[in-house]
């Protein structure tokens, strides 16, 4: 098979691997049909963050089950599947006991895990072996380049669960970040809740446009210390009742803090892209503000409140929330170097890309 091999920092190959003779019995081998490119995937491939080099990356996909493990017992050849991303070890290794928070079932915040396409090999290529417990099966009646998008999707309502007992007509809700998962959250709320008062604010007015018709106001802030940024910066300040900070820029965490009102809700779920200090003062005002903060971590899996179920049942209707738009860029497994190149540099503001979504075609 061929997969998309990051050999080194900043160098992107297209490679042959063999597919090994034997297959795990606890494991599902998968044809792999489209994976989303992750914002996460960018400084992984770029900045030097991945965990260990050569790396396929790759941990939203869609796939068709190809070969089953001898103790595969709920899935069954030509089932369509994704896969939850994060490898609890001590699910798949019956030897090893629980950690407390997978015998709750909250699989995400397990003490020790993999990850596929980020602490082992993903989906960039056309083959690939899941464990069954990973596996989630979806509904044929969506399409396959939609199916991509359920993993991140899923996250979108583990967002959601954070701030859903703020959401009121009188609530104002302000989005910091208008890239995929914001532009997913965005149509939930609205979907939801008709009347959220929500407020987009983001850097790229390309991706204000496409959140326009889910939110009650558009904001463009550069975050680079403009006069127009500072008297954005002014005008939003103690406004807000919910502010998620999904940009991952490391100086809007610290606006958010401003942003909120007294007794309000920052939710952090964007991936820091820098490291980030708190002055004596910020900290101050997160005690004097009373304000709770919230992190996110992927997403709720096999337990009552599934995302993942959440997802793909949001995915059905896509028609009404014009999801096929989000996608804007498909390309053949062979021609992805170049396209995770272009979405480096436009992030880098040396080249104009009118991006939201990529999804990277192996079959």
């Amino acid at each position: 098979m061929i997969a998309l091999s990051l050999i080194k920092n900043k160098k992107l190959k297209i490679v042959e691997k063999r597919v090994s003779k034997i297959l795990h019995p606890l494991k599902c081998r998968l044809q792999i049909l489209y994976s989303g490119i992750c914002a996460s995937d960018i400084p992984r491939a770029f900045n030097g963050m991945a965990y260990t080099y050569p790396l396929i990356m790759g941990h939203e996909f869609v796939a068709k089950i190809i070969q089953m493990g001898k103790s595969v017992k709920k899935f069954n050849k030509n089932d369509i599947v994704s896969a939850y991303p994060l490898i609890p070890q001590c699910i798949n290794n019956p030897r090893k006991n629980k950690c407390d928070y997978c015998m709750s079932k909250n699989y995400n915040l397990c003490n020790n895990y993999s990850y596929y396409g980020s602490r082992i090999d993903g989906s960039f290529c056309e083959i690939l072996d899941v464990y069954e417990w990973n596996l989630y099966k979806i509904d044929k009646k969506i399409s396959h380049n939609l199916g991509s998008i359920i993993e991140p999707t899923a996250v979108a309502f583990n967002i959601l669960d954070k701030f859903q007992n703020f959401l009121s007509k009188k609530n104002k809700t302000l989005l910091i970040g208008s890239g995929f998962i914001g532009q997913i959250l965005a149509r939930i709320l609205r979907r939801k809740n008709p009347n959220v008062n929500l407020i987009a604010l983001d850097r790229n007015l390309f991706k204000l446009k496409e959140i326009k018709k889910y939110s009650n106001d558009q904001l463009l802030f550069t975050n680079n210390n403009t006069s127009e940024d500072q008297n954005t910066l002014s005008s939003l300040s103690s406004k807000f009742d919910v502010v998620i900070e999904n940009s991952g820029n490391y100086k809007n965490f610290i606006s958010s803090l401003n942003f909120v009102k007294k007794n309000g809700l920052v939710v952090f779920s964007g991936n820091p892209n820098n490291d980030i200090k708190f002055n004596k003062n910020q900290i101050s005002s997160i005690l004097r503000k009373e304000i709770i903060i919230k992190g996110v971590w992927n997403s709720s899996f096999k337990r009552k409140n599934n995302n993942w179920k959440s997802a793909e049942n949001f995915l059905k209707s896509a028609n009404n929330n014009n999801l096929e738009e989000l996608i804007t860029h498909t390309v053949d497994l062979e021609k992805s170097p170049v396209l995770l190149n272009k979405i480096y540099l436009a992030k880098n503001k040396k080249t104009k890309l009118n991006y939201i979504k990529g999804i990277i075609k192996s079959y």
